[in-house]
């Protein structure tokens, strides 16, 4: 890779970490498309390469939110326990994608977690610190395993299962789902990249400069997350879902 196309990644990655960090993505929905689209990576490699930029991102951002106090750790541990196993599930599943179905699959999640947020901006949140049927061990154990699975599948953290389940029905409010779906995809993506990188999915001349970015760009998210409004992060959350859906449909259009 040339040091044009290397800088161009690091910039797209900080870019893609920030706005991952605020929506509790971690950034891969951005990148995913990116080397799919422009780089013409394979599912597999797009998946592997995007969850270690996703790993630096939001263990970046995690730090903040840490230290903001806004990550529900009560939340967060079944979250994490199941997580574990469909990190791994998610690699080998990822491996039975043809191109073509890999984005149509992509996409259709991404449309769907759409709807479902643009539908979340009529519902009241709960209060912080308010116990909801998602803070049931068994319900947490199960949804980690799916955050786990969406994780290693497609490269873009667990956020795609943990927006509908804790926005959606458990209403909580949507700094601490961001900040809480950024601590699980720190905790368990690395059983996944792990994973990938055994598998040969990881093109390091993409990797690293994406990094870079995701490390610069997820220590940022957190301080601007703290000063956007909640239906403004709900907006920004659907519009970046949609836009990321079209760019995979154009790519087999043109």
């Amino acid at each position: 890779m040339t040091p044009l196309g290397a800088l161009a990644l690091f910039f797209i990655g900080v870019a893609a970490s920030i706005f991952g960090s605020l929506v509790g993505l971690g950034g891969g929905f951005v990148i995913l498309p990116v080397l799919r689209i422009v780089f013409g990576a394979s599912p597999a490699e797009a998946a592997g390469t995007s969850l270690v930029m996703v790993l630096a991102n939001t263990a970046a951002a995690t730090v903040g939110y840490l230290r903001h106090r806004v990550v529900d750790l009560r939340l967060a541990i079944p979250l994490t326990i199941g997580a574990v196993p469909g990190s791994i599930a998610g690699v080998f599943a990822v491996q039975r994608f043809s191109s073509i179905g890999f984005d149509i699959a992509y996409g259709c999640v991404l449309i769907l977690n759409a709807l479902l947020v643009l539908r979340r901006r009529s519902l009241v949140s709960r209060e912080a610190g308010e116990r909801t049927f998602a803070h049931d061990p068994r319900v947490g154990v199960a949804a980690g395993f799916g955050v786990g699975f969406f994780s290693s599948l497609f490269g873009i953290g667990g956020g795609v299962v943990l927006i509908p389940v804790l926005l959606i029905g458990a209403r909580m409010a949507p700094h601490i789902v961001t900040a809480t779906s950024a601590f699980v995809i720190t905790t368990t993506a690395p059983v996944g990249v792990v994973t990938h990188v055994l598998g040969g999915d990881v093109d390091w001349h993409f990797a690293l400069p994406l990094v870079l970015g995701g490390l610069a760009g997820g220590s940022i998210g957190p301080l601007i997350a703290k000063r956007v409004s909640s239906p403004r992060l709900i907006t920004l959350l659907a519009t970046a879902l949609m836009l990321a859906a079209v760019g995979l449909a154009l790519r087999h259009i043109f």
